[in-house]
């Protein structure tokens, strides 16, 4: 089962044949296997989260579950996060250090043919003079590549951490100037945030701070161009700009995000029902102003969506699905650091780079998901998801794990 994992992440490099998402497969061969077993605390409010969206999506609409079109759009959450779950269902003793590194220099070096040919006919910079003219690679949508390739960066920066080396400095480079010609500003933004995070030592009242402040800001932002005239649930918003990413912008901030917020406004218990930000919703039953039943509902699996994550999960998982979701990510950033000390001082470096890069990706993500749908994009988040699987499995990091936990417990005991 470890290959199919495997097999999952090195097909991660496109979206155009969707089989990345085969890392789900153990949990239909294996799911015996999840009862009378210990998992690391961040499975508990993920499981909770999964719960939640499918008790939101029965309530909503639960033909969903029967279309494919649920599964690829509004409902690609049950895609990029399955793997997390396939990785409790068996087990192996693969040195992820040496896997990920491998797999960081195919992914880059499957990505310099094309690339080599973007820049001949199109140059570094000429997505200034032509937005539209970005990189894309092997991906259908610019932000889903930019997704990729910062999540891809954050990888090289762990296996570099692990083990210095030339080749893995001028991938990096590559890595970057791939990620710089997709003109994804919040990917940019998302793979910038990631070396002052490890400049100022990684603590956890940044990783807090960070939350609050994208949190915040996404909010006030939303209420800014928030305009009592407009109705957000009833018309169509259209705006026309010569400038395509100008044009974006002014779309969520006048728009998308207004409406995420009308949307929680209604509903800020549980939300309007999971998959429903780009549907018709004709009426909206309320109740004491904290929970909302819609009705007459013109349901849409779109690509349409808030364009940020966090406003997207308070639109139709209100405050429930959101505290679980920033719980879950708290908590895995958390064991993400506790595996690295493990590796470093305990099992000799191994598995140290799959700690480590599960960590700064999911501070790179977080940054993302305030400008752009990633929390729950297979493009950004199954890279993640497939190596935290691959942890989950790793016999010898359970193994240095609890060696770790006994020396611990041996020095707090003498003290």
């Amino acid at each position: 089962m470890a290959y199919i994992s495997l097999l999952a992440l090195f097909l991660t490099v496109t979206n155009f044949v969707p089989l990345s998402a085969v890392g789900f497969v153990p949990i239909f061969v294996y799911a015996w296997r999840f009862y009378g077993r210990r998992y690391p605390a961040f499975i508990t409010p993920l499981t909770a989260l999964t719960v939640v969206i499918v008790v939101s999506t029965l309530l909503y609409d639960p033909q969903s579950f029967a279309e494919f079109d649920f599964y690829r759009r509004d409902g690609n959450f049950f895609i990029s996060y399955a793997p997390i779950f396939a990785g409790c269902l068996y087990a192996h003793r693969l040195d992820l250090n040496k896997v990920l590194r491998a797999f960081f220099i195919f992914a880059v070096g499957i990505n310099i043919p094309p690339y080599a040919v973007y820049i001949v006919s199109t140059g570094l910079l000429g997505i200034f003079t032509n937005p539209d003219k970005s990189f894309g690679s092997y991906f259908i949508a610019r932000n889903a590549a930019g997704g990729f390739f910062a999540m891809l960066f954050c990888l090289g920066v762990g296996c570099y951490l692990q083990k210095r080396s030339k080749l893995l400095l001028g991938l990096l480079a590559m890595n970057a100037l791939m990620l710089f010609s997709t003109y994804s500003r919040g990917s940019l933004l998302g793979a910038a945030a990631v070396l002052p995070y490890l400049y100022f030592g990684r603590k956890r009242w940044l990783l807090a701070a960070l939350m609050g402040v994208l949190i915040a800001g996404s909010l006030a932002m939303a209420f800014y161009h928030t305009d009592a005239t407009v109705d957000y649930m009833g018309y169509p918003f259209s705006i026309h700009n010569q400038d395509a990413k100008v044009a974006n912008l002014n779309i969520r901030y006048e728009w998308l995000w207004p409406r995420a917020l009308a949307y929680f406004e209604q509903s800020p218990i549980v939300g309007m029902g999971f998959g429903s930000f780009d549907d018709h919703i004709g009426n909206v039953t309320s109740y004491f102003h904290l929970f909302g039943a819609p009705s007459n509902v013109l349901v849409e699996h779109s690509d349409s969506h808030a364009h940020n994550s966090y406003l997207n999960f308070l639109a139709e998982t209100g405050v429930v699905g959101l505290f679980l979701l920033l719980s879950f990510f708290w908590r895995l950033v958390d064991w993400s650091k506790h595996g690295a000390a493990a590796g470093a001082l305990v099992g000799g470096g191994q598995n140290f780079a799959a700690f480590r890069f599960v960590e700064i990706s999911s501070i790179c993500l977080l940054v993302m998901a305030a400008t752009e749908h990633r929390l729950v994009s297979p493009s950004n988040v199954l890279i993640l998801s497939l190596v935290i699987s691959l942890l989950l499995a790793s016999q010898s990091a359970n193994a240095i794990s609890a060696e770790f936990n006994r020396r611990n417990s041996l020095i707090r005991s003498r003290v």
